[in-house]
Parts: C-alpha cells; structure tokens; sequence
C-alpha cells in the first residue's frame, strides 16, 4: 500500500512538473536556498536537531522503542552493561537457564556484537534512562555527517537536499532509528570517512585526517567487515592520487595526515583490544568471533567450511543455529542457488535504500538522454514492472531473468553516471551489494557504510535533472553549416528553463509526504505490520508480541518482591520471539527470566534465589498470562523433534 502511494506521487509530482511548476537559476526561492545551504554549521546542525526532534514526536505518537530481534535485546544487554560502568559481566549461576541468541554466557556475560551501537544506547540510558534516546541521538548525528559529506561531494546546495531527504527517508521513522537493530553508527562511520577523504583529495588538513580516523574507528566497531570493503575504493584512490601529486614525500603528508590519523588509530586500537579481552580474554578475538566459534556450526559467509558440531543448552537455541541457520547456508553454496538467493536480497536493498520516490532520479537521467540509453532504461523499466506483477518467489526462471535484468540496469547506470566521483560511489556501492551474495544474512544495515554513496547518486541524478534542457529540433535534412550555426545559437542564448525542474522541488515534499502517510498508517492500523517491509517494515507495531513482554516486564518492576519467571514455549513455537531475555546485573536484576527446563531441574534454579515470587509463563498463549509457579506443573524439555514444520516461516521473516 505503502509503494502505490509513492508511486502515485511520483506521477502527481511528473505531472505537476511538465504542466508548469518549474524554477529558474534566479528565482527567489532557489536564492534562498542557497543562501540557506552557504551557512552549512548551521544546516548540519539543523538537520540533526531537527531529526532527534522528530524521533522523538514519532515516539510520542506511537510508543517508544521496544526490543523485539534477538540482535536488539543483545544490544540493549550490551547498553545496561555499559551505562552501568562494566565491559562485561560474570557469568551467572546455573547459566542454561538464561542461555539464549546473540549472547556469551561464557567467560563472561555480555552482547556478541561491535561497540558501537551498545555505546550510543548507554549514552542514551546515562542521560535520561532511555536506551532509544540513544538511537535518536544516533540518527541526527547520522544525517547531519551525511549532509556534511554531501557537502563536499555534491557542493552545498545540494548537500542539503540530500541531507533533508536522508532524514526524511531514514532518519525519522525507519528501522535504523526506531529501533535497537542498528544502522545508523555505521552509516554515521561512513559519512565521516567520505566526507574527510573527499577534503583531503583537494588538501591535506590535520583536520579532515582526524575526522577520516574517527569514521573508520566508527566502523571498525560496527560493521567491521562491510566497511572494509567501502572504504577499500576510495582509499587506493586517494593514496594514488597523493603518490601522483607527490606529496607522499613532503612534510605536510606526514604532519597533516598521518600523525593526526596515528593520534586516534593506536589509541582506538589498544581500547579495542582491551574490550576484546575483558570479553574473550584474547585482544585479538572480537566477541562476535567467539560466539560464531561457541553457537555456530554454519559460518557467515557461505564460501567457508563448516564448524565441528556443537552441543546446546536449549532445543530451541540447536534448532536456531543447527536447522534454520543451516538451512540459509546450504541454501547458498552453490552458483545457481547463488544467483537464485540474489534476488530478495536485492529486492530488500531496493526497497530500503531507494523504493520508488527515491529511484525516479537513478531512472529519468537516462530517459531524458537521447540515444539507445532512453530506449534501453525504458524497456527496463517496462521488464521490471511486469516482472513484479507476475512475481513467484518460487519461480526460477522469473529470478535468473531479474538478475539479468538488475545487470543491465547497472550497465545503464554505469553510462548515465560519468564522471569519477558518482562511478566510484556506484562501484563500491555494487562491491558491497556482491558481497551480500556470500554471506547467510544480508540485511539493508549491513549495508550502511555505503549509505552515503547511494543519497550520493541519487541527488547527481537529481542534479542532472536541474540542469537538463531540451536542445531545439533541427530537421532530418539539416546541413552542416545549419547545425554549426544552431550550434553557435545554442551558445549565446540563454537555455530554456527545463519543466523538469518542478520535479526535482517536488520530489522532497513527495518524500515529506510519504513519512506522514506511514506513520499516519501504523498509527490508524491501516496494514498488518507483517506485511510491510523496507525502511518502515515492523518499526513501532501497535499489536506484537514484544509489547506485550513489555508491559508483563513493567508490571513484575513495580513488584515490591523481586520476581523469577519461567518462560515455557509451545511445541510449534516461533524461535525469532524470543522472551529469556535479561539486564546486565542478572542476578542481582528485580526481574529476572529464565528456560522452563523442566520440574527437576527447575528446582536448582528456584533454590539459588529463594526469596523470589515465581511465576510461570505460557509465551505461545494468545494472551500470555502469568501463573504463581506452584498452580500448574511444568512442562518436560520440548525435544527438537517435536517441533513442527512452522518454523520454516522465519526464513521469509
């Protein structure tokens, strides 16, 4: 519903162009905007106050964030440790109880995951007690560094526009900034490095150096691997292009550029190792390593081995990792059902990073060019359109003739996109892409460092746009000399002023729009949050289970006894909802959660905290309750066999 209404605005804002609503170079608002772009602290500053401010309204319209993926409680774990003061946390007592996805349980408790992210919700929680305050903090501090990088790759005029549309597109209500997933430290990383290399193309500055050092500790520590992989490119060009320039023996490169970069890389270095150790007791071992080495039988990416076998604490945890995670990995390990796999893994990049608003500028600068381009775009577009009306995820043939079509659409773009600058963005924006193909897991945020680069060639389409005017006709039988004098007329005239212009004002409040309509629609219910996907898909639902274990959490808080739950799960029970979730401070937590193991075993658990009110709790109920522990005797452990075949659905979730 969502995509139909954003197409239909794209057609309204075409046609509302081409009837007339167009700006000249010197009109009053276009000066007014650049005047408005010149002051760019100010812009920055406006833009990043402007999206905590609206994560903050959306917030108050729906309700705060509440962690629903295992990835969220994992980083809110990581939040209360941090904000407590700790790297990590002892392991506690009887640790299979508590045992569940994305956390170590030895040697220490804590997140599997980078930093980066954790530390953004412990300021947050520092500040005000709010983990989410730190995701919005994070979000403006995003779109501000990608409207300053937008600055020096697009000028400042434009680097507005694009920072406006970052805000509106994913800063305010997207995945990114309305939940605990993540995204946002890593776009944030990526501003940084290309803003600061694209300055240090033109000069070296101690200051740039620092600002490029501190985006790559940002991504160092958050998406390590994707942004190697970004920065890859751009560093091997800029290093060429001081080694051309000859500065690489001069002083200024090691006093403007190397020594400032030293100054933060070996100090971020050492505190990484120091956190590498606290958790896995190696410098040289991410805890993400660890928990692959502990839970994983099947690696990320898809071309490496398998892991010896592993034993679980819980069936739910062995079907996680054993079945549903191998699963993904077979899925992929072979070059047909390489390419076969590509297709939703492009289909949820293209419908976070683009949708329809914002791919109209990557498609109209080759419908306006003359030539075999236009005609070429245009049978493109026509494929595309049938293929997503008769689209069968089951359909072989329609995948293999989408990633044939998805490559002619690179050609074109690759075409249209002259230039060093957008071909180096368009081209580490596809190393990325690939790179997605070999790993089990290919989530837009993974996708993040690159961020930039994509609002990048999205506002050079729409730059194309502006300037873009229609050359006079000259009739078939023209002779040289009459085109050489229309030629020189072409010259000395002024251009006309292009209707094409309307379009690239109107596509912002298109964009403006369509943020109103979607969090209009999750508030008023107007579609099943399971059916939305993309940058909103699933942010703030009204009706989830996660609401729910909030509001049970809330309540057991205001206890006046400290309370134990038993979680118990049903034998169809859907492994991504996951409820044995606890604070840093387990064992000392008001409120703790733990497996259901069984009568016996559940015996140890209830004679370690004695002085706790228990209670147990039927997770897979409609309406789960809490019961007084002794009113209804607990379930045996649910063997792995008993499970049906409804878990298959996680992987279409």
């Amino acid at each position: 519903m969502a995509y139909l209404f954003q197409f239909l605005l794209v057609v309204l804002a075409i046609g509302l162009a081409l009837s007339g609503v167009s700006l000249s170079e010197h009109s009053r608002v276009v000066s007014m905007v650049r005047q408005l772009s010149a002051k760019r602290r100010f812009v920055l500053t406006a833009i990043g106050f402007a999206t905590v401010l609206g994560c903050s309204l959306v917030a108050e319209l729906l309700h705060e964030p509440v962690p629903r993926i295992h990835d969220e409680f994992s980083y809110v774990l990581m939040s209360n440790t941090f904000a407590s003061g700790r790297i990590a946390n002892p392991t506690p007592p009887l640790p299979e109880f508590f045992d569940t996805f994305h956390i170590l349980m030895r040697p220490v408790y804590a997140s599997k995951y980078f930093p980066a992210q954790g530390l953004f919700l412990a300021l947050g929680e520092k500040l005000t007690g709010h983990p989410s305050v730190g995701v919005w903090l994070s979000s403006g501090v995003a779109c501000a560094a990608t409207c300053w990088m937008l600055q020096a790759w697009a000028g400042p005029t434009w680097g507005l526009l694009g920072g406006f549309l970052m805000m509106v597109q994913l800063g305010i209500f997207s995945y990114w900034s309305q939940t605990y997933w993540g995204g946002m430290a890593a776009a944030l990383g990526g501003a940084l490095f290309f803003g600061a290399a694209r300055r240090l193309w033109h000069r070296l500055t101690w200051p740039n150096a620092i600002w490029m050092s501190i985006g790559l500790v940002i991504l160092a520590n958050s998406r390590p691997s994707e942004g190697f992989v970004a920065i890859l490119p751009m560093a091997v060009v800029l290093l060429r292009q001081i080694c051309q320039t000859g500065q690489l023996k001069e002083v200024v490169f090691w006093r403007n550029l190397i020594l400032p970069a030293l100054l933060i890389l070996l100090p971020a270095a050492a505190a990484m190792a120091g956190y590498n150790h606290a958790i896995t007791t190696d410098p040289w071992k991410p805890p993400y390593v660890l928990h692959e080495q502990q839970y994983q039988e099947s690696p990320q990416f898809t071309f490496l081995p398998l892991r010896p076998k592993i034993t679980y604490s819980s069936p739910w945890l062995q079907h996680y990792y054993e079945v549903n995670e191998m699963k993904l990995y077979f899925s992929q390990r072979t070059s047909k059902n390489l390419l076969l796999t590509a297709v939703p893994k492009l289909l949820e990049w293209w419908k976070f990073y683009c949708g329809v608003l914002l791919m109209a500028p990557l498609v109209l600068p080759a419908l306006l060019r003359k030539g075999w381009i236009r005609y070429l775009q245009t049978a493109l577009l026509l494929a595309f359109v049938c293929a997503a009306v008769v689209y069968q995820p089951r359909s072989e043939g329609l995948r293999f003739m989408i990633d044939f079509l998805v490559l002619g659409q690179v050609v074109v773009l690759w075409l249209v996109f002259g230039g060093q600058w957008p071909r180096l963005a368009l081209g580490t924006s596809l190393l990325i892409i690939f790179e997605s193909f070999f790993v089990k897991w290919a989530r837009p945020h993974y996708f993040a460092p690159a961020a930039c680069l994509v609002l990048f060639l999205q506002v050079e389409g729409l730059r194309f746009i502006w300037e873009w005017h229609r050359e006079p006709k000259l009739s078939v039988g023209a002779t040289r000399s009459e085109r050489r004098r229309a030629h020189r007329a072409k010259l000395q005239s002024q251009p006309v002023v292009s209707p094409w212009r309307g379009f690239v004002i109107l596509l912002p409040l298109a964009c403006l729009i369509s943020l109103a309509f979607q969090i209009g629609g999750r508030m008023n219910d107007w579609w099943n949050d399971e059916d939305e996907h993309g940058a909103t898909g699933r942010v703030l639902p009204l009706h989830d289970w996660s609401l729910r274990r909030a509001d049970l959490e809330h309540w057991l808080q205001q206890q006046s006894r400290p309370q134990l739950v038993f979680v118990r799960y049903f034998p169809n029970h859907n492994v991504n909802f996951e409820w044995v979730y606890n604070h840093a401070d387990l064992t000392h937590s008001h409120v703790i959660w733990a497996r259901d193991l069984g009568a016996d075993h559940n015996k140890l658990l209830l004679e370690e905290f004695p002085n706790r009110t228990s209670w147990l709790l039927d997770a897979d109920s409609e309406e789960p309750q809490l019961v007084p522990y002794g009113q209804r005797p607990p379930s045996d452990v649910v063997s792995i066999q008993d499970q049906t075949s409804n878990q298959e659905d996680h992987l279409n979730w």
